[in-house]
């Protein structure tokens, strides 16, 4: 009775059991995979023999398509333990996917020995089951390759559609070398019209024309296709048959026939006929309103109201430059607004404006002049001046204190806002006290100019006998307000040729009253000291020549200004040069608008003088268009852009790189490509294409967003824009994902920065992983000798010393030579070798003795050491030789001062 109870219970439960395994067989048939897997992997411990033969591909394809390892694992595990020979090749796929799964590289997982062993079925089942896996592109390139050794594994591949997964996996990762290894070795086994077309590609790759026109001309009789035929006209292309390739792509109108159509022409010499074809407006274009705006300015015409809308850095220039009393809206650079508002004597305004613009240093010259300005009016604490000169003048005008007074308490109202105060008191200095000084009359005459009474101011400034930059410059500005445009002319003359002060404000002026006056000619002979004042004079004084010299030093709109400026002077008189500047403008606006004239006045002196090469070769879509790029392997593309790099042709080399970012999907040569193209811009002085440029990184991993902020930090840095610079620095999370080669220099700039906003603790840890890569050659002298001094200060001797010596490796002039020299001699001192230290002081004495304070600065120290080490005899020749260098001193003194008491201590020893 219990045996029958028993069988009936094994009876039901096996029923049960192959219950649930058909349930699971319908939920893999209804692509429910993940419940499939479920349900069989519930189940593996009740597996019979007979369930499990019935069942197991549908099981291990379940747990396959969820994902699910751990139960396959398992699977695999009883399957190798009971049924070791049963479907071989399925069960070492298998076994081979989950070591796949678990990390392990392929070249340890799938060995050809152990493949060539087994049946041919068991071949193609084990190809079949790989089939169903993810594999990477390199994976599949050692899948194919070891399988191209063996025919019987090569059969195998092709029999179980591995073969086509490969290719299709190929093509959609853009992965042209296991494209190619397929078409090596099987090339002729594909057979769908898709394969063998691409079969042709890779035949156009390889250079093999006649066997390519031979493949596509059998193919396009069985499959006389749009895009067969397409690829047609292309081999004919390749072939040199330019006729027929143009018969082939007679009734076909795709944008990609039309350029090739194009191409067809330019090689038959028939380039007029592509104007037509492509839809190009051959007629004169205007020049977009935003460009001529831009032009104008460095024609010294200014429109104020529309510079402040499109060219907002502009705006405040042009109020300088043509001496407008306006009050400037909050528009443009600090540094100029801090200028104006200084000019027109509103100094609060005037240095909230520079205390802005010292944040955001965009150039020196901009910068030192803030500095300048910044020291003027910030070394006035005018509310406390006020407020003691006023009880001075109220309270104690009978003292010899009130009238030394007088002209500080007059500068103080000035400063502080109160004009009319200040003149009230320098009147009665001039009128009663007879102070007649050139200080009062050039007080008098900024209050004056200040009250808008320029007639005035005028008369004050021109009486002052020695005209300082501050006086030239404003009285040029009166002259200019009361309608004496030639005094003011001449006064700028002599201020730019002596003076120098404001080199910025005055260029402009004089350029403007040049063009004002007709006196053209007359600034040709000027040194202007700023890059817009100099395009500005060249462009004004009609000096092509001297545009051409200024171009590749300029910047932003500046360069697209010069380069119009050249196009259009080179329009008539020598079009290919026109093209040249006008492809410069297309390659280097990101502004679609002026892109798009710069395109379009291309093509309109390319049809007039019959010269189309310029367009087809730095045209975007005629450079993807082009069937010679199209066999371009993107490695190629990337080194013909390389080349085109060296030798200056920016545009050219922009363009092939963009076509072979377009082609590839490897993250590494995308990156690789991407950072190429902002190398590019940086080197066209062109940033805001750079930081577009930077955002076709995606933010998918760390090494990506490493790199973009790098890239940023670099751009910005550039610009000068150095809290964005250092914002973007501070965000790269590990530094072994930029380029190696460029490690160093972002260290030392990392170490320099931390150096100057006094957070010593950082600096000094970039400077030890600095030391700690101990490669240089990516760091400048001044960065080094920087880091060397700050190191030494902070009493970091050891790594001092090592940045010394490698900042004298980079010393180039006499200076430098002389100046690291010294500091290497400081350090050594420090560190107790007061024998090397001497000696390298002394080095600098004897071979750099003209180089000051470093000859003379050397000597003291040396006499210092001497005197410490008790050799005071040698002290005092140096003493006593410092005395005469450093005379008038402090250091001079303290030596008069030592030589008095080494003397002392030489005759008691006597």
């Amino acid at each position: 009775m219990r045996l029958k109870v028993l069988t009936l219970s094994l009876i039901l439960c096996s029923q049960a059991v192959a219950s649930d395994f058909n349930l699971g067989v319908k939920f893999y048939r209804d692509g429910l995979y993940s419940l499939a897997a479920k349900t069989f992997s519930e189940n593996l411990e009740n597996l019979s023999p007979e369930d499990f033969k019935k069942y197991y591909q549908i099981i291990y394809l379940s747990f396959l398509n969820s994902k699910n390892f751990k139960s396959l694992e398992e699977l695999v595990n009883y399957w190798e333990s009971n049924f070791y020979t049963f479907k071989k090749g399925e069960l070492l796929a298998l076994k081979s996917i989950i070591k796949l799964h678990s990390g392990k590289p392929i070249n340890q997982v799938i060995d050809r020995e152990e493949l060539i062993k087994l049946s041919i079925d068991d071949k193609i089942a084990f190809f079949k089951v790989l089939s169903t896996y993810s594999f990477s592109p390199d994976e599949l390139l050692y899948i194919v390759d070891l399988s191209s050794k063996s025919t019987d594994l090569k059969g195998a591949l092709k029999e179980s559609g591995f073969l086509k997964k490969c290719l299709s996996t190929a093509l959609e990762k853009k992965n042209y070398q296991l494209i190619d290894l397929l078409f090596d070795v099987y090339g002729k086994w594909f057979t769908s019209p898709k394969e063998r077309l691409e079969y042709v590609k890779y035949l156009e790759r390889k250079k093999r024309f006649p066997e390519a026109l031979f493949e596509i001309e059998k193919l396009y009789k069985e499959y006389p296709e749009e895009k067969v035929k397409l690829e047609l006209a292309k081999v004919y292309y390749l072939n040199g048959k330019y006729e027929e390739a143009l018969n082939a792509l007679e009734n076909v109108n795709s944008e990609e026939a039309k350029y090739l159509k194009a191409w067809c022409y330019f090689k038959l010499g028939h380039s007029e006929k592509i104007p037509q074809l492509i839809g190009f407006n051959v007629s004169r274009p205007q020049i977009p309103e935003k460009l001529k705006i831009l032009l104008d300015f460095y024609r010294s015409t200014f429109y104020v109201e529309k510079l402040k809308k499109l060219y907002p850095e502009l705006y405040p220039k042009a109020l300088i430059f043509s001496f407008s009393t306006q009050q400037p809206q909050y528009i443009g650079s600090y540094h100029d607004l801090g200028y104006i508002y200084y000019e027109r004597g509103l100094y609060k305004k005037s240095l909230s404006m520079l205390e802005k613009a010292v944040q955001n240093p965009t150039n020196k010259l901009l910068l030192s002049r803030t500095l300048y300005l910044l020291g003027k009016i910030g070394s006035l604490n005018t509310e406390i001046a006020s407020v003691v000169y006023t009880e001075l003048m109220k309270n104690y005008q009978n003292t010899s204190f009130y009238k030394e007074a007088l002209i500080p308490a007059a500068k103080s109202y000035l400063y502080s806002g109160n004009t009319v105060l200040a003149i009230k008191l320098l009147k009665y200095a001039e009128d009663q006290l007879g102070l007649d000084t050139d200080e009062v009359k050039k007080l008098l005459g900024i209050s004056y100019t200040n009250q808008k009474n320029f007639k005035k101011g005028a008369l004050y400034l021109s009486k002052v006998s020695f005209k300082d930059g501050d006086t030239s410059t404003l009285l040029a500005f009166d002259y200019f307000q009361i309608g004496n445009k030639e005094k003011a002319f001449e006064t700028l003359k002599k201020q730019i040729s002596t003076n120098g002060l404001y080199p910025e404000v005055n260029g402009g002026r004089l350029v403007y009253l040049s063009k004002l006056l007709k006196k053209e000619n007359k600034i040709k002979d000027f040194y202007f000291e700023s890059p817009t004042v100099q395009l500005m004079a060249a462009i004004v004084s009609n000096n092509p020549k001297e545009v051409e010299r200024l171009l590749p030093k300029l910047q932003g709109n500046e360069r697209i200004a010069a380069a119009l400026f050249l196009a259009l002077e080179y329009e008539n008189s020598a079009p290919d040069k026109a093209m040249e500047y006008l492809t410069f403008i297309f390659n280097y606006s990101t502004d679609k608008s002026i892109s798009g004239f710069a395109k379009r006045m291309l093509n309109y002196i390319a049809f007039k003088s019959g010269n189309f090469e310029p367009v087809l070769f730095n045209d975007p879509k005629f450079i993807a268009y082009n069937p010679e790029n199209g066999i371009t392997s993107v490695d190629t593309l990337v080194s013909k852009a390389e080349d085109y790099i060296q030798t200056g042709e920016y545009g050219k080399a922009y363009g092939l790189l963009k076509l072979a970012l377009q082609r590839t999907t490897l993250e590494d040569l995308r990156r690789k490509i991407i950072r190429r193209l902002v190398e590019i811009d940086l080197k066209e002085k062109n940033y805001e294409r750079a930081l577009k440029d930077l955002e076709l990184l995606p933010n998918t991993n760390e090494l990506n967003k490493d790199l973009k902020n790098y890239l940023r930090f670099k751009v910005f840095l550039r610009m000068g824009k150095l809290i964005d610079a250092y914002t973007s620095a501070q965000s790269v999370k590990n530094i072994k994902n930029i380029p190696q080669e460029e490690r160093s220099l972002f260290l030392a700039k990392l170490a320099g920065y931390y150096k100057l906003t006094g957070e010593k603790e950082k600096a000094l840890k970039f400077i030890k992983e600095l030391l700690n890569l101990g490669n240089f050659s990516s760091v400048d002298y001044d960065d080094l000798i920087g880091l060397a001094i700050f190191a030494e200060k902070q009493e970091k001797l050891s790594e001092a010393e090592k940045l010394i010596n490698e900042a004298i490796k980079k010393a180039k002039t006499k200076e430098q030579k002389a100046e690291s020299l010294f500091w290497k001699a400081s350090i050594q001192a420090k560190r107790g070798k007061t024998e090397e230290a001497i000696l390298n002081y002394m080095k600098i004495s004897y071979e750099y003795g003209d180089i000051e304070p470093w000859a003379s600065t050397s000597l003291y120290r040396a006499a210092q050491l001497f005197e410490q080490k008790g050799d005071y005899e040698q002290a005092l020749r140096l003493y006593q030789k410092v005395i005469k260098l450093k005379a008038g001193t402090k250091e001079g003194e303290i030596a008069a001062e030592r030589v008095k008491s080494l003397l002392q201590k030489l005759k008691k020893e006597e």
